[in-house]
């Protein structure tokens, strides 16, 4: 393993999520991936990698790599969270309140924890994304003459 000073380690994190943010899923992916080789035993670059796949609308593989990222660590509020989006997401509303109360317990002051809350707050008040998918009228191509 390389020894990577921690601040080097948080800007490439931080560089991972602009890509992501800017809709550069390629170039954050491998940031994220390249973190993880670095760091193998910390689950926040694993997190990343799952908020990539998930921006994709890649929802199981984004679960898989969130459950990778509980087993680094399994009392990560940041993890849980993101776990319980995705699977809402992919249609398991029940899996998700479990995974968005224990990140909500794990931090009861955060983002991670204040994310969770959000989110089952949502839910509870009848948010279902792959409903609301299904419902959505589909778009339409429109011919020119």
């Amino acid at each position: 393993m390389i020894d990577v000073p921690r601040d080097d380690m948080v800007m490439m994190l931080e560089a991972g999520y602009l890509y992501l943010a800017m809709g550069k899923y390629t170039e954050a992916k491998q940031i994220f991936e390249g973190v993880s080789v670095l760091a193998p035993k910390h689950e926040v670059p694993r997190v990343g990698l799952g908020n990539v796949l998930f921006a994709q609308k890649k929802f199981l593989p984004a679960i898989r790599v969130l459950k990778e990222a509980l087993k680094l660590k399994a009392d990560s509020a940041f993890a849980h969270a993101h776990l319980g989006e995705a699977l809402l997401f992919h249609g398991k509303k029940g899996e998700a309140l479990e995974e968005l109360k224990t990140a909500a317990e794990l931090e009861p002051k955060g983002k991670a924890g204040d994310f969770a809350r959000s989110l089952t707050e949502l839910i509870n008040m009848g948010y279902d994304p792959v409903k609301l998918k299904k419902e959505s009228p589909k778009k339409t191509s429109v011919k020119s003459a």
